[in-house]
């Protein structure tokens, strides 16, 4: 099929992409948001225009051009309109009284609860004036914080905080995601700065959180409990709050990671049994009324989850697939797909920034493209050899279409996908239907009792069976980080190569090889360039004080190298991606490498012509003969000497001062060196310093 043929067969492709890519283009271009409305307008009243006008077949793609440019501003507005201003500065440099809307179910810590709150009001000169943002609320645990409830409000006194840049020139950028997905602030609540303004529930999302931890009350109460009550609560209501680290951990590992958020293939499986209770009340009778039953409770499943946005986008789908064959028509999965998003995004246009939103949509149509073909690739006349390999067939269909988002986001790869769906893909629908039973029966306590430990043991089995493939040897692959685009390079070439394997097009071939090429070059000629390269890096790192000298091609560091003896330290490894090091050590206080380029004694070093001082808990107060000026002072952790020990005959022309040092002894330091360069690694962010 031509892709004029493809088009014209799902018209919802062609609205939804000129759509996102207006969004998108939101990010880079500002313009007011009259202008944007006005643009729509007048390319809308143009397209009609020249539409009428019937132009010649020479001249017919103006028409499609001024549409698909109206659809463009159209997005644009739309995310232009959603935008929300950023905290004010003059608010957030002092303390104020607000008051806010709980809007989600606090997650719990082990020290403080996390909340998302939207502020409505701050009181200014005694009376409360309109105030209009989206914050991140960590709450320290007492017992009025355990009474939070989605929907409620309350009344703090705090100063919101702004979000800051990443302190470190690598990893994820945590205060871009919050921005992209409508925060503005952050705040750190103690106890008696905030208390509950009104218990009432407002809003049908947060009615809907607060009827699902009702059920997650119900299944703690059957008996569930630890990872068991984690796996049943996350899989099928999509409460994250229960499961232990090590246990996602795992399932990210074996590549069942989709099991533990409820989505497309969970609202799929009830549609299906949906479908299959409506079928014995009875072949074609009131057909039209059993369909309609289904979208209705499809919506209440969508309700009973807390109305998350990975569950509307399924449900959504599954109504468009349900509703054409209401009115007796068959609806193509693109097409139905490219509904829903476009529905989405018209409601909340941050949702296409979200990792979940493009791995659900890649995912789903990697499934329905790929999986057939790879299916027919292999002919298996055994039925249950047969329903494995077609498993088998979903998993590589769906690794295949999530593979530039997976790069892009990940830390790792999972080598065992494809085994790992064979056993879970069937064990999630029976643990759905399990967990809905126990639900069900709930109100009988003999019944909940038989059924609450027929789903704790079988939840205990899937937990062990996807923890034991992820222990397999290479059960991942490293992930290098990757520019968007890098991802989006690999993306083309995923679709060449697919277009070239299927309809034999030869410039398939050349775009996957020129995407490939484009995809490895950069990267070795930073490997390359790399070889002379040279640099001291302090990373931002509270805890544990990271140091790097980065010689070429190799790296030596102060800290410990991995995270539990298993995995490398993420800050390691984004700091060696970054620098693009082949090897990397760990270097003590009396180090020298045979080359000598490096060498410590007594916490002074020496790398690459720089003379310095690292002083941390193991410093041990010295004196110094002579008068002497040195490149670099490193000031970590809670150092053993204090500032006013150093020798007075010692000065240095930079003055690092580590995250990890607590603020009353930074200030110490500060005072001691004001006469220096001071770099505040808390303040300022990551210290880097190239030699070359």
């Amino acid at each position: 099929m031509s892709i004029n043929g493809f088009l014209d067969q799902n018209p919802f492709v062609r609205i939804v992409i000129p759509y996102a890519l207006g969004i998108i283009a939101h990010l880079y271009v500002h313009i007011p948001g009259i202008v944007c409305v006005a643009a729509v307008c007048l390319f809308l009243l143009l397209a009609v225009f020249f539409y009428r006008r019937q132009l010649s077949m020479r001249f017919g793609w103006v028409t499609g051009f001024v549409l698909f440019v109206s659809l463009c501003a159209m997005g644009f507005a739309t995310a232009q309109l959603a935008d929300k201003p950023p905290v004010p500065h003059d608010v957030n440099n002092y303390k104020c009284n607000y008051r806010a809307c709980v809007t989600n179910t606090p997650s719990e810590g082990e020290r403080a609860y996390k909340v998302d709150l939207q502020v409505e009001a701050v009181k200014v000169f005694g009376e409360w004036q309109n105030f209009d943002t989206k914050i991140v609320a960590t709450i320290i645990k007492d017992s009025l914080a355990r009474q939070l409830k989605a929907g409620q409000t309350i009344i703090f006194f705090s100063k919101i905080d702004s979000l800051n840049a990443p302190k470190n020139p690598f990893g994820f950028d945590y205060s871009q995601y919050l921005q992209l997905n409508g925060v503005q602030g952050s705040i750190f609540l103690n106890q008696g700065e905030w208390q509950i303004a009104n218990e009432s529930v407002r809003g049908i999302r947060q009615l809907a959180l607060n009827m699902r931890q009702k059920l997650v009350d119900i299944l703690r109460n059957a008996g569930l409990s630890g990872n068991e009550f984690g796996l049943a609560s996350t899989l099928v209501l999509g409460y994250k709050n229960s499961i232990d680290a090590e246990v996602k951990q795992a399932y990210m590992n074996a590549g069942a990671m989709h099991v533990l958020a409820v989505s497309g293939m969970h609202v799929g499986i009830v549609c299906s049994v949906l479908e299959f209770l409506m079928t014995l009340l009875g072949g074609r009778i009131l057909l039209t009324l059993k369909r309609v039953i289904i979208i209705l409770l499809l919506w209440a499943y969508a309700f009973i989850t807390g109305l998350s946005p990975s569950v509307l986008r399924a449900t959504v789908m599954f109504s468009f697939v349900m509703f054409a064959r209401l009115i007796n028509r068959e609806m193509s999965i693109y097409n139905s797909l490219a509904a829903s998003a476009f529905m989405l995004l018209c409601f909340d246009p941050s949702l296409l920034f979200k990792a979940s939103f493009q791995l659900s949509y890649a995912a789903v149509t990697g499934i329905v493209f790929f999986q057939p073909r790879i299916t027919r690739l292999i002919r298996v006349r055994n039925k249950p050899l047969r329903y494995i390999w077609e498993l088998t067939a979903v998993s590589f269909a769906a690794q295949i279409s999530t593979l530039p988002f997976c790069l892009y986001y990940f830390e790792r790869t999972p080598v065992y996908f494809w085994m790992s769906n064979i056993i879970v893909s069937p064990g999630a629908a029976v643990m759905i239907f399990l967990t809905m039973t126990l639900l069900a029966v709930s109100p009988v306590a003999s019944l909940t009792k038989i059924v609450g430990y027929v789903t704790s043991a079988f939840a205990k089995a899937m937990n062990f069976v996807v923890m034991s493939i992820a222990n397999l040897p290479f059960s991942t692959i490293e992930n290098r980080y990757i520019s968007v685009f890098q991802a989006l390079l690999v993306a083309i070439a995923i679709i060449s190569a697919t277009i070239w394997i299927i309809n034999h097009k030869p410039w398939g071939l050349t775009a996957a090889l020129c995407s490939i090429l484009l995809f490895i070059i950069p990267i070795s000629a930073n490997k390359l360039s790399a070889c002379n390269v040279h640099a001291i890096n302090v990373y931002y790192s509270p805890k544990s004080p990271s140091v790097q000298f980065v010689d070429g091609l190799r790296s030596y560091w102060t800290c410990n190298l991995y995270a539990d003896n298993k995995k490398i330290n993420t800050l390691v490894k984004g700091g060696n991606y970054m620098w693009n090091s082949l090897s990397f050590e760990k270097i003590s206080p009396e180090y020298h490498v045979p080359s000598g380029q490096i060498s410590f004694e007594k916490g002074f070093f020496k790398f690459c012509g720089i003379n310095g001082l690292l002083i941390d808990g193991s410093t041990q107060p010295f004196e110094f003969s002579k008068a002497d000026t040195l490149d670099l002072l490193i000031v970590t952790s809670e150092p053993a000497i204090k500032a006013r020990q150093m020798p007075k005959n010692l000065s240095f022309r930079t003055v690092v001062i580590d995250a990890s040092v607590p603020p009353w002894i930074m200030k110490d330091w500060e005072r001691k060196f004001s006469k220096c360069q001071i770099h505040n690694v808390k303040k300022a962010g990551a210290f880097i310093w190239r030699l070359d």
